[in-house]
């Protein structure tokens, strides 16, 4: 019998040695193509290629076909998506996630790119161990080993959203030979098994970063801490979020983090690695690392991208700012991230989000050759201030969440949340907090689900989707692809999708 084929036999190539890292030197190792057991898990640097590794591959499955905002913000009906160029995302704004126009969609059906960096993640947990002590520098294998743990645990968390209950696979597979067919875990089961890992990487990563020039792109303790609260939240465990949550926001600076009060830092948080960032994507020009067909490449033109022109042609740019959510959010006068985030551009009569617009020509003066450069902006401290306040809500303590929400506002320049707003309004402002603050970070769309709210601009058959007994419960989940079934009678089409595709 064929193999099942999302498991990845774990090969470290050189290429998986280019991203994510600040490490130059890495680049002159010795390229390993097919390593072993015996020949390559020996030093520190087989370790540290391995880990780079495992981030090259999250990276290139949540940048492929810029899917982490396809996943996180296009259902929200963030972006104005024409038919005329983009229509296969309209659907996904619409709740049709079957591709039934347009094949496009099937890739963002499959979850090989995940599983790869799963397997990669796997194979670091089983080999690192067995690695010398007396290979590293004091503690530096403890955290590397954290790392490992962290990156397996984000990949299942980010997975689980979007497909429910996906196969939980935990063993290290280096010879394809030996992979073996699985069927889809319950998603409580995956989850659990993450906050399992988890636990394990908080009792291994450093406080902050070994280097300075690592700030928010390999996992540390804060790192560890946003993503169990994140998956807590997302179980609807709001004790533990809120206790989890209380040391990071309580004293952000024992993890080397900083909240911005200066409001014009907001186009440079946006870029990377600033004093808040907890856990990011690096996509930086400056170390090769820009993408030509990032999400600047989707939101921007004239004047903030030179190769496009939009004066006669606006339906030809792939995706606007949605103006009923921009307006639904950012309803009060002043708000300086509004200012700092679009542009209207008054011949097209059309919004642009201009925050992800740290441009670079690679040919210079003549801009033609465009590189996007900016990170993916995961969790930030401001994320999990809000964050915390859902949780304090949630468990009782409203003026508590309210403080914290006040926070964010106050940067923002539009100061205290209405004293007047209470209960059940003013939880609906604190998620509407979120989704300004965190407008275009890859949230909007699961802070909706998980918390049940329906909004003007928001499909209903999303919120629907969250209730047992509903006719269209299971649709906020993608479906699998007809291939991933091949050889594999263990796999199951998620309900709602059987027979729709």
């Amino acid at each position: 019998m064929k193999r099942f084929k999302y498991i990845l036999p774990a090969l470290i190539t050189t290429w998986l040695l280019l991203a994510g890292s600040s490490c130059k030197k890495i680049l002159e190792l010795e390229s390993k193509n097919v390593p072993s057991s015996n020949k390559f898990w020996k030093t520190d640097k087989d370790a540290l290629a391995g880990l780079l590794g495992g981030y090259s591959l999250l990276r290139d499955a949540l940048t492929d076909e810029n899917r982490y905002y396809v996943y996180g913000d296009v259902p929200a009906n963030t972006f104005e998506i024409t038919y005329y160029s983009d229509y296969s995302i309209h659907q996904i704004r619409d709740g049709s996630f079957d591709g039934v126009y347009y094949g496009y969609l099937e890739n963002l059906q499959d979850w090989t790119k995940f599983y790869k960096a799963i397997a990669q993640a796997n194979l670091l947990i089983e080999k690192i161990p067995g690695i010398p002590e007396s290979a590293f520098q004091e503690n530096v294998k403890n955290y590397y080993l954290g790392e490992s743990y962290f990156l397996r645990a984000y990949n299942y968390f980010f997975i689980s959203r979007v497909w429910g209950d996906v196969p939980l696979v935990l063993e290290a597979v280096e010879d394809v030979a030996e992979a073996k067919n699985y069927g889809r875990e319950k998603q409580d089961v995956v989850l659990k098994q993450a906050l399992d890992d988890l636990d394990k990487a908080l009792a291994m990563l450093p406080q902050a970063p070994l280097s300075s020039n690592d700030r928010g792109l390999r996992a540390t303790k804060a790192s560890a801490i946003a993503l169990k609260a994140h998956i807590l939240a997302w179980m609807k465990d709001y004790v533990k979020c809120e206790e989890v949550t209380r040391d990071l926001v309580g004293n952000p600076g024992s993890y080397g983090l900083t909240f911005i009060t200066d409001s014009a830092a907001y186009s440079r948080m946006s870029i990377g690695k600033s004093t808040e960032a907890i856990f990011e994507i690096n996509i930086s020009y400056e170390q090769n690392e820009a993408s030509w067909n990032g999400i600047g490449q989707k939101t921007l033109w004239n004047p903030y991208l030179a190769t496009r022109f939009i004066d006669d042609n606006k339906d030809r740019v792939p995706w606007r700012v949605h103006q009923g959510t921009m307006s639904n959010l950012f309803w009060e006068a002043g708000d300086k991230r509004s200012q700092h985030w679009f542009y209207h551009d008054n011949i097209a009569d059309a919004y642009m989000l201009t925050k992800y617009s740290n441009v670079i020509y690679k040919d210079g003066d003549q801009r033609r050759d465009p590189r996007y450069s900016n990170n993916i902006l995961i969790f930030r401290l401001s994320d999990i201030i809000l964050l915390r306040a859902e949780a304090l809500y949630k468990t009782g303590k409203e003026g508590d969440a309210r403080t914290l929400m006040n926070i964010t506002r106050n940067r923002a320049g539009i100061g205290d949340v209405d004293p007047g707003l209470t209960g059940e309004d003013f939880f609906y402002e604190l998620i509407w907090e979120r989704g300004r603050e965190l407008y275009a970070e890859g949230h909007f769309y699961w802070d909706l689900l998980r918390t049940d709210i329906a909004t003007p601009y928001f499909n209903t058959v999303f919120t629907e989707a969250m209730h047992p007994g509903s006719t269209t419960y299971g649709r906020n989940y993608w479906p699998i692809p007809r291939k991933l079934f091949k050889d594999n009678l263990l796999m199951k089409q998620t309900t709602y999708w059987n027979g729709r595709l």
